[in-house]
């Protein structure tokens, strides 16, 4: 097909690119709710974590109905704490090449708009910041790539339709602030629509992220037991 792509969208986001690889950390946070129209049951999925580019480290907290896992990449190493009631570490070594910076969740969801089309926006403000807007809608294969690369999945598997990615950027940094991100899923005879938002900030403060000792003791080389 045919995309549609913005010659001032392109250039916001080459600068946002050039922005977050000169930056050497930054925290991140994210909320995802999906809902079924079958069933009328809703899902929500919360996200914390922070990322240090300089030392190749990552730390990330997901909850969901209650459960909370933690997840750890040091260099191309990711540590994935297994669900109740398993107790142990799935340890799995990425074969990704790329820069390092590309695999953390801002490059991501930048690389989303690198695909399809994407459409200048204007302006807004975002938490007293003057930000630029750039909307796209990726293509399902690079939404596909994105939702099978993450370090710890919360999509499940299903089928993706209709992706849709807004994403606010600072007008005077260049710095990403803020995405969100829409789409529709299918899995079976069950359809949902599901938003994740996601919000980045304290680029190149201080971070801490350590490895628990169990994590590197206690260990599933073959993934978590029953996924």
């Amino acid at each position: 097909p045919d995309y549609t792509r913005d010659e001032r969208a392109v250039d916001v986001l080459d600068n946002a690119t050039d922005s977050l690889g000169a930056s050497e950390t930054y925290r991140f946070e994210s909320q995802m709710t999906a809902t079924t129209d079958s069933r009328t049951e809703r899902v929500d999925v919360e996200l914390t974590g922070a990322v240090d580019v300089g030392d190749r480290k990552m730390r990330e907290n997901a909850t969901m109905r209650g459960e909370s896992r933690r997840a750890f990449v040091v260099n191309r190493t990711v540590y994935r704490e297994c669900a109740s009631p398993w107790d142990g570490w799935a340890v799995d070594e990425s074969a990704e090449e790329s820069q390092w910076v590309n695999r953390t969740p801002a490059a991501r969801q930048l690389t989303l708009l690198q695909s399809g089309s994407v459409y200048w926006n204007g302006t807004q403000t975002v938490d007293g910041e003057r930000a630029l807007v750039v909307t796209g809608e990726p293509t399902v294969d690079a939404l596909t790539e994105y939702q099978d690369d993450q370090s710890q999945p919360v999509f499940g598997g299903p089928g993706i339709e209709d992706p849709q990615l807004r994403a606010w950027i600072d007008a005077d940094t260049g710095r990403l602030l803020r995405t969100e991100l829409r789409f529709s899923v299918t899995s079976g005879d069950n359809t949902a629509t599901a938003t994740m938002t996601n919000t980045f900030g304290d680029y190149n403060e201080p971070v801490s992220i350590e490895v628990p000792a169990e994590a590197r003791t206690n260990q599933y080389e073959l993934g978590c037991p029953g996924e």
